[in-house]
């Protein structure tokens, strides 16, 4: 039977960001075991890159503070690391005059979310994007950019291999859950602390242990 202290199942961006804390923390020996045959085969790898910037959250919300911050910090990290970055920008333009309303509420929210945005008008679109058409104005969030999610997770796994305390498994599938250990398709892992960031099949890990429930 395979041991560690911390066993991660998913080895998608939030399992390998979980690990990456772990390792900074002082944490001795982690399995991040996945059933596909490598990294984000799922959400964390096939997304379409895009850093929003906090324009579209309600404001004081979480996710609307996080939103800005993991924007700013995934911008650096790709930056301090080299890896592709497309700081792109993002127009947001308006088909008539219905829709400049929304646009204010965008521009107020986020203001109030800490996002550098600029109501631009038609020409200054035009300068942006000769291809983008809008009503009057439009909204210029210069903060949007684009990364390459396969890279970065790429990177991750180098830089958390490198520290020695990692290992990965992959072509293994949660089976079961035991009291110390989980039972998969490679054999039974045994954990001191088990971490379920399974994405879209959280739900069914949790299920093994007793604390999430299905719908009839």
């Amino acid at each position: 039977m395979y041991t560690a202290d911390v066993v991660i199942c998913g080895a998608g961006i939030l399992g390998l960001t979980i690990a990456r804390e772990l390792v900074k923390s002082g944490a001795g020996d982690i399995i991040i075991f996945d059933k596909e045959d490598g990294l984000g085969y799922h959400a964390s790898g096939r997304n379409s890159g895009v850093l929003h910037a906090g324009i579209y959250y309600d404001p004081g919300t979480l996710k609307a503070k996080m939103c800005l911050q993991g924007n700013q910090r995934m911008q650096a990290y790709c930056e301090e690391h080299n890896l592709p970055l497309f700081k792109s920008g993002k127009v947001i333009v308006t088909r008539d005059e219905s829709e400049l309303a929304t646009l204010d509420e965008l521009e107020q929210r986020a203001t109030a979310n800490g996002a550098t945005v600029e109501m631009i008008d038609e020409k200054q679109l035009a300068e942006i994007e000769p291809n983008a058409k809008t009503t009057g104005r439009a909204l210029h969030s210069p903060l949007t950019a684009v990364v390459d999610p396969k890279a970065i997770l790429k990177q991750m796994r180098s830089e958390l291999e490198s520290t020695g305390k990692v290992r990965f498994f992959f072509d293994t599938r949660f089976l079961s859950a035991r009291k110390d250990s989980v039972r998969t398709s490679q054999g039974d892992i045994g954990y001191g602390l088990f971490i379920n960031a399974a994405g879209a099949f959280s739900d069914k890990v949790a299920q093994a242990f007793g604390i999430s429930f299905s719908t009839p």
